[in-house]
């Protein structure tokens, strides 16, 4: 290694020291009361700032000066979405300053929901972003110290920041992404694969059809999109070859985050995935920690509340959906009381300790003393006349707990409204026929997670009629 780059090394890993310092000893109220003086300035200059927002505040009769607390806010200001945001605004409007003279890139929303929402970055965001990035992929990856390629498989070019990482840039083209293995497998010591989940089971298994030798290959995953079954966890690791206890060999880790709030608000921890696989694979744990007759874990992750505002607000259903507020002071779209749609819960630090000490746990609590979000994800179900109910959450972990089975589908499937209850229908992969033992395999699994009845069907690849040809630049239309 160049004298330069090792002179870089040193310096970022003291810079990378102090933060593992301040996040493992600080007291949490400290952080959360950081996250509340930001909010409050946030808002002010987001107030200021924003045109579209501050049209927003005059419809709503809200005076920004009259904003002295953050009890104050929660009260006056009011909560936005994307449908109140994007389709009626010009993206200068939303923008701090209200222009887009000093920005380096734009990046959308997939329009699943049929509204397009819109992300914005500065080069001093794409600057803050890197350092972050490069942290946290230190801290579990160990960049610094093994030769590592970062392989972005995100769709629509959405691009991945960083300063000192290789990156090749694939997009969703999974024979690049083999070839790109294929060449350089002698000359990293490891390979980070950054992508959607369903795109990232085709990869890997793709590649396992092709004589990549997963399991011979230090390789991490980084997914998220939308919720990941902890079976998809499992299969992905089965297919990889990755030992669970042993994360220096390889991990599998969920990132949240929205285009128009940034990358990545949540993040995992090796405790919480230990946590999350613990309590998904006992009904005892899993009733302890989240209420008896929860049977889908949710996601548990940490966020920094000093760069983001979280609470819930009651949904149209009663379900608690997370609110977002951005307080990063470099945010081109300082969006401010977001609703994003996912339903959560929020904990702080010290009533996650409180829980996991209570039921004897305690070992699970990560080092970083940041407060938790337990995240469902969008409540995404089919309720029929007859009141029976099936979820997108709940074919997911069904569909991934038989290997054999995860292994001849697409993981494409849409739940619907049937004559006498819930109708599945599920995509078979080409070249697959349903056979004999499917039907009972899946209806098993299924009956864990709920125990509707529901009429299944497993549909030949090309008669499936949501999604044949997927091209895996829009997310599947569950239902």
């Amino acid at each position: 290694m160049a004298i330069f780059s090792q002179l870089k090394s040193h310096f970022i890993r003291k810079q990378y020291a102090k933060i593992t310092h301040d996040l493992s000893v600080k007291d949490p109220k400290e952080f959360i009361a950081t996250g509340e003086r930001n909010l409050l300035k946030a808002f002010q200059s987001a107030a200021e700032q924003v045109p579209a927002y501050r049209q927003l505040l005059r419809e709503k009769g809200v005076t920004p000066s009259a904003i002295t607390s953050v009890e104050v806010l929660k009260a006056k200001v009011p909560i936005i979405n994307k449908d109140m945001v994007f389709p009626n605004n010009e993206l200068r409007s939303l923008c701090a300053g209200g222009h887009l003279d000093d920005i380096c890139s734009i990046y959308s929303s997939s329009g699943h929901s049929g509204v397009f929402s819109f992300g914005v970055q500065t080069w001093k965001n794409a600057s803050n972003a890197a350092i972050e990035l490069e942290y946290v992929f230190d801290l579990y990856f160990n960049i610094f110290s093994r030769k590592t390629l970062l392989i972005n498989c995100l769709p629509m070019g959405v691009k991945i920041p960083t300063r000192t990482l290789p990156v090749a840039e694939t997009s969703v083209r999974a024979d690049v992404i083999h070839a790109l293995i294929i060449k350089l497998a002698k000359e990293f010591d490891q390979f980070i694969l950054v992508g959607e989940s369903p795109f990232l089971k085709k990869v890997i298994e793709e590649g396992a059809e092709t004589d990549i030798p997963w399991p011979d290959l230090i390789v991490h995953v980084i997914t998220g999109g939308e919720f990941i079954a902890e079976n998809y966890r499992s299969y992905l690791g089965h297919l990889l070859g990755i030992d669970f206890e042993n994360p220096e060999g390889g991990m599998i880790t969920i990132n949240m985050g929205l285009s128009e709030l940034s990358l990545s608000i949540f993040r995992e921890q090796p405790q919480t995935i230990a946590l999350r696989r613990l309590a998904h694979s006992d009904p005892k744990v899993r009733y302890e920690l989240f209420g008896v007759g929860v049977e889908i874990c949710p996601l548990i992750m940490q966020y920094s509340p000093q760069s983001t505002y979280l609470e819930t607000d009651l949904g149209p259903g009663g379900s608690p959906e997370l609110v977002v507020s951005i307080l990063d002071k470099a945010a081109k779209i300082p969006l401010i009381r977001y609703n994003t749609g996912d339903t959560a819960r929020i904990l702080t630090y010290n009533e996650m300790k409180g829980l996991l000490e209570s039921v004897g746990l305690a070992e699970f609590l990560p080092e970083f003393k940041l407060p938790f979000g337990l995240v469902w994800g969008k409540k995404l179900a089919v309720t029929s006349k007859n009141e029976q109910s099936l979820s997108v959450h709940e074919v997911k972990e069904a569909l991934y707990r038989d290997f054999k089975l995860a292994g001849r589908v697409t993981g494409n499937f849409h739940i619907a409204e049937g004559d006498e209850g819930v109708t599945l229908l599920v995509q078979l992969k080409a070249g697959f026929a349903e056979s004999d033992d499917m039907q009972s395999s899946f209806a098993e699994s299924l009956k864990i997670y709920n125990r509707t009845g529901v009429d299944i069907n497993f549909v030949p690849y090309r008669e499936f009629p949501y999604g044949i040809e997927h091209n895996f630049e829009i997310k599947n239309k569950y239902i």
